[in-house]
């Protein structure tokens, strides 16, 4: 059943506090908008009296329209008249839709994409390396303990540890969670590295790196692509004989299809959406503004480098030059998954998962139909909005968070399947009494 769409009144709240959610999400970013005047283009007050020449090569736009209630990023700059506005009554519309925002930026230089890419890390997670929980506040350290036991938290894609640990403290349970781990472990540490401008695979050779010198015994609890960089540093860069034992919670073990060349548009305008209906929440900055970063940040890069509408081939090219979003493509060819997929270099770890299949009713998450597998869609959306074949949390194809070839999937024991439901999604896992109950039982947190 498809769940009733929000009034235009409730859409255009929510688009306000989009909007100014989007203005501080690309703070620091170099996007601005549209009446920010660059060298060598058409004044935006010439475009503004009708006339259609194209923006200077050097500069780029990107409009975020809304269709039927979905929001969609497109390329280029959508300039309606006065006139037109007053005869539709409503706001101006865009190639396709009705125009929600706009933003306007200089195109990268391939040779500067990495140092963009390099600032929307420094933006999403400024914190680097270990820091130790001590019951209020993460202290940075150099290295963790030589031995004992040790509860290492490692962050997901487009994120921090603060985001976590703040998941964990919003909820009685949380921090019932956290005290009772700092009292079982030595250490309770949380890694932070970033995730846009290099792969898992670094990522987890500077966790071998710091712990190095150290055989403690360690648990893990990870999160979203930070399931990818524990799985790398336990089977492929930990030689230590320690006991090692994981909780991956939404972890994309095999993928995920969000960020799979041909649909990286879609996900986009899907990580957009996401971020609409989290932005009513009083606490929900912390998700929010890393969705719309990405989105925004994500599409400056492509539109130098390609085009979101280009073929196949260009737009891999272009994701290629991303590492932290080509490393998790769901892909069959990706050579970093088939990598981590041969057999261990290191015995494996105890590993426990999280899932849930993401199905909302609420009038807020209708759009998220438009970006399922053709069967869950409404009749009259385009094909080029699809991202998930099936199965979902928003961000996960589902099946992938339990896929851990070479090695058997977790047994059924060692699974919490949220399965269909229209409550748990990537962004709130840890506010679940009964994620923080497995975490506790699997990790045997008295």
């Amino acid at each position: 059943m498809t769940p009733p769409v929000p009034s235009a009144d409730e859409r255009q709240e929510m688009n306000r506090l989009l909007v100014n959610n989007l203005n501080q999400a690309v703070d620091e970013l170099d996007i601005f908008t549209p009446d920010r005047e660059f060298d060598a283009e058409i004044s935006i007050s010439q475009l503004r009296r009708g006339r259609r020449e194209a923006l200077a090569d050097p500069v780029g736009m990107m409009t975020l329209v809304e269709v039927d209630g979905v929001l969609l990023w497109q390329e280029g700059a959508a300039v309606s008249s006065p006139a037109l506005r007053r005869r539709r009554g409503r706001r101006a519309e865009g190639p396709g839709g009705e125009i929600v925002q706009q933003f306007k930026f200089e195109k990268l230089e391939p040779s500067k994409v990495g140092a963009f890419l390099e600032k929307m890390d420094l933006k999403l997670t400024p914190a680097r390396g270990l820091r130790q929980w001590d019951g209020g506040n993460l202290a940075v350290i150099d290295k963790p303990a030589g031995k004992g036991r040790i509860l290492l938290i490692v962050h997901g894609t487009f994120s921090n540890t603060d985001a976590v640990v703040g998941e964990l403290r919003a909820t009685v349970g949380g921090q019932a969670l956290l005290d009772r781990a700092a009292a079982h472990y030595n250490q309770v540490l949380t890694f932070d590295h970033p995730t846009i401008s290099v792969s898992p695979v670094l990522n987890a050779l500077d966790l071998a790196r710091l712990f190095d010198a150290s055989s403690a015994d360690v648990d893990v609890i990870c999160h979203s692509r930070g399931g990818l960089v524990t799985r790398w540093w336990m089977e492929a860069f930990d030689r230590k004989q320690r006991g090692r034992r994981a909780v991956l919670v939404g972890c994309p073990l095999n993928g995920t299809s969000l960020a799979a060349p041909p649909r990286l548009r879609a996900g986009l305008s899907l990580l957009t959406n996401v971020g609409r209906v989290l932005a009513p929440a009083a606490d929900a900055a912390s998700a929010v503004i890393p969705f719309l970063s990405v989105a925004a940040g994500l599409i400056r890069v492509l539109s130098s480098l390609s085009s979101l509408a280009a073929a196949s081939p260009m737009v891999d090219a272009a994701v290629a030059m991303i590492p932290g979003l080509a490393a998790m493509s769901r892909i069959g060819n990706n050579p970093e998954l088939s990598r981590l997929n041969q057999d261990p270099a290191s015995p494996p770890a105890e590993y426990f998962a999280v899932r849930s299949n993401f199905e909302p009713s609420s009038p807020g998450w209708a759009f998220w139909r438009y970006f399922v597998s053709p069967k869950e869609r409404l009749v009259d959306v385009a094909l080029d909005t699809l991202v998930f074949d099936g199965q979902n949390d928003l961000v996960v194809d589902t099946a992938s968070m339990t896929e851990l070839p070479p090695l058997s999937a977790p047994p059924a024991s060692r699974v919490l399947d949220f399965k269909t439901n229209d409550t748990v999604h990537h962004t709130n896992y840890f506010r679940q009494p009964q994620t923080l109950k497995f975490i506790a039982d699997s990790l045997q947190i008295p």
